[in-house]
């Protein structure tokens, strides 16, 4: 029987004995319904997940640590996924499955084909809340990072200062994602999807120029979310 699995903050196992969250309480008691007696996993972010046993479950719901183990799904390399804003849904889309898939980081980008407006504090705190629910059911060890929004230049010059950095452009048809080598050069790796209206022609030669390898995703052209869906995966892959 598969676990149900909950991110805590740091330094909520403390001396083999957890106190669970307000939040969480009320979701094992009235939307999960659990007794005590019942098994979850506890993760806080250090790669270690816990098997609990509830102990009392109420307003404040309680357990002890039954057994404790390394988390074995982490990809091997940080995949950072630097995406162009995207309207409405469709960045929350991204955050859901990059997540699932093993994206390590994602930051927004403002670029000049950015509609959106930079995401407000409340917007910040649901894509914290996708991510963690995301990697809750997926069986992450950690919950990927949700940066605050980066200008193009300051993100390209982070992303190939950390490590490889891939750049995925329509207007490319020579390079393709599937033809990057390997490397072991670095365990960093950044990606970067653009806007729905894709990167111009200036922000790729920036991109070259900083010593981002621009690369072709296919013949055919992808929404923006399935790009970085698409890409995501390929580069886990590729990479390790």
């Amino acid at each position: 029987m598969t676990l149900h699995r909950f991110f805590l903050p740091p330094g909520t196992v403390q001396a083999q004995s957890v106190t669970f969250p307000g939040e969480t309480s009320r979701q094992i008691e009235r939307v999960l319904r659990m007794k005590a007696g019942d098994r979850v996993v506890v993760l806080d972010g250090t790669g270690i997940e816990y098997v609990v046993v509830l102990e009392a479950v109420g307003r404040i719901t309680t357990g002890a640590v039954a057994e404790q183990r390394r988390n074995e799904t982490e990809p091997t390399i940080q995949l950072t996924l630097y995406q162009g804003l995207l309207k409405g849904a469709k960045l929350e889309l991204v955050v859901q499955k990059c997540t699932e898939i093993g994206v390590s980081r994602i930051v927004p980008v403002v670029c000049t084909r950015a509609v959106p407006a930079e995401p407000s504090a409340s917007r910040q705190a649901r894509f914290e809340t996708i991510a963690r629910e995301a990697a809750e059911q997926s069986g992450r060890g950690r919950v990927p990072e949700i940066a605050a929004p980066m200008r193009f230049s300051e993100a390209v010059g982070e992303a190939c200062a950390a490590g490889p950095g891939v750049f995925c452009w329509e207007e490319e048809h020579a390079a393709r994602i599937l033809d990057l080598a390997p490397t072991n050069e670095s365990r960093q790796v950044g990606l970067f999807v653009g806007p729905e209206g894709g990167f111009t022609v200036d922000e790729a030669e920036e991109a070259r120029r900083a010593g981002a390898r621009v690369v072709s995703l296919g013949r055919r052209i992808l929404r923006a979310e399935t790009a970085a869906i698409v890409g995501s995966a390929l580069l886990l892959a590729r990479y390790g």
